[in-house]
């Protein structure tokens, strides 16, 4: 794989991936247009799970997934947990996207080597 000397692609690239592994399920993207679209709500597993039409426990497993990537916050109150989207991080995942793209379609003059480029303040 072409890697630009200097610019950090191995690592974004993985944390990315993760990303995008995240929300490359159909349920999981239901659940965060859910979450995205009442802000001012939480919901719990078992009412996300009926909207869904999927058991308690698939819907525990994909909170988990998206847990991990910090897009949903649990809340805890009496014995249940409820859930709400972090929209902080769901835009900051949105600005990373948006600029790996932009980055990716510019044409590298300096055959990749960031370290030599006059340019490289709008690579990174």
């Amino acid at each position: 794989m072409y890697e630009p000397k200097g610019f950090p692609w191995e690592e974004l690239g993985r944390k990315m991936a993760i990303v995008f592994k995240a929300l490359g399920d159909v349920n999981r993207m239901k659940i965060i247009k859910i979450l995205a679209s009442n802000p001012d709500e939480s919901i719990c597993v078992v009412d996300l799970g009926k909207i869904l039409g999927i058991t308690q426990p698939a819907t525990s497993q994909h909170i988990k997934v998206l847990q991990n990537i910090n897009i949903v916050s649990p809340k805890r109150i009496k014995n249940k947990t409820f859930y709400a989207i972090n929209s902080g991080q769901l835009r900051d995942y949105n600005k990373i996207i948006d600029e790996m793209f932009k980055k990716a379609f510019q044409r590298c003059t300096y055959d990749g080597d960031c370290t030599t480029c006059p340019d490289r303040g709008n690579c990174k």
